[in-house]
């Protein structure tokens, strides 16, 4: 979908610089994707009900990591979720979606180690996790074609 594309480029983009995912992007993205799911040849109220569904568990799940975690990653993350999910579970199916998920925090994981080991961060240090999210995205993207 060249819509959740864009978005989770700009996503991306944004909390890499700034630590921040703004919501009219979020949101955005959330509603094109509904969109683009209501217009495919595979539609039906099924479909778009399952997505919202799952990616309803989705945000959930991040939410309770947010409150657990003492807010090791913000609000703006866990409302990605449900935005990132919703296209997600369309195009990958449900088990896809989750290993995306698991995926964008491997990837997390391995880089916050490499720059802890490396010096380059110290423990206390922010990194932004949409960008994680959004990679494990495009990874899933591309080799599920």
């Amino acid at each position: 979908m060249v819509n959740t594309s864009f978005f989770a480029l700009l996503l991306a983009i944004i909390d890499f610089k700034s630590k921040i995912l703004p919501n009219k992007y979020v949101l955005a993205l959330s509603i094109t994707s509904i969109i683009f799911i209501s217009l495919a040849t595979e539609f039906n109220l099924e479909t778009i009900f399952r997505s919202i569904h799952v990616s309803m568990i989705i945000f959930v799940a991040y939410l309770i990591m947010f409150f657990l975690s003492k807010r090791t990653f913000g609000l703006g993350d866990v409302k990605y979720s449900f935005a990132l999910s919703l296209p997600a579970v369309f195009l990958f199916g449900i088990s896809q979606t989750i290993n995306m998920h698991v995926s964008a925090f491997i990837l997390g994981g391995i880089v916050a180690l490499v720059l802890l080991i490396s010096k380059k961060v110290s423990k206390n240090h922010a990194i932004a996790f949409g960008p994680f999210m959004s990679v494990s995205y495009f990874l899933f993207l591309v080799l599920s074609l």
